[in-house]
């Protein structure tokens, strides 16, 4: 065999292999994009799965947290107005100003004007959130968590410049006591 029929064998083979590696990617990404909404309808929520990127809900949620969530009937959230209180729905709802998902845990509900509303604190914040959420933000709530399998996300945010959140330490005061 010559040295030009070689070349070509070899060239030959690397497109077919680089064309069924990309091939392979994007069935990959077909799969993965029709399993999230496939989720999302099965669990009633546009955002079946989240990563936790702040420690606002220690010692429940921890950084780099997977939670998987699911849609939340008013009548179902429990907010019963005392901080850390584990019998109240931990929410996750679209923060607008900050054009973004906050993971905390319902604090106060209520109805004004026939529209109804929520306030929600963070575990280990000293106070609720400052702002009042909107029923139809509130995507659902989290029903379970998968510990650290979220910090890969969380690493590649921060290799593309991403805000990944941080954590704060503070320090613990129950003010129920």
């Amino acid at each position: 065999m010559a040295l030009k029929d070689i070349k070509k064998e070899i060239s030959s083979y690397v497109k077919n292999d680089i064309f069924n590696d990309l091939k392979d990617i994007l069935i990959a990404f077909i799969i993965a994009f029709a399993f999230y909404k496939g989720s999302g309808l099965v669990l009633g929520t546009e955002t079946p799965y989240l990563v936790v990127v702040s420690c606002s809900m220690l010692p429940e949620l921890h950084r780099g947290d997977v939670i998987i969530v699911k849609g939340v009937e008013w009548e179902d959230i429990i907010a019963n107005k005392k901080w850390k209180d584990p019998e109240s729905t931990i929410i996750v709802y679209y923060e607008p100003l900050q054009n973004k998902l906050i993971v905390h845990r319902a604090y106060e509900k209520f109805e004004k004007n026939g529209k109804r509303f929520l306030r929600a604190w963070g575990d280990n914040n000293s106070k609720p959130d400052p702002w009042i959420i909107p029923y139809e933000n509130v995507k659902g709530e989290v029903i379970f968590k998968i510990p650290y399998l979220g910090y890969p996300r969380i690493l590649l945010g921060y290799i593309l410049g991403q805000d990944v959140g941080g954590c704060k330490e503070r320090i613990e005061v129950n003010i129920n006591d």
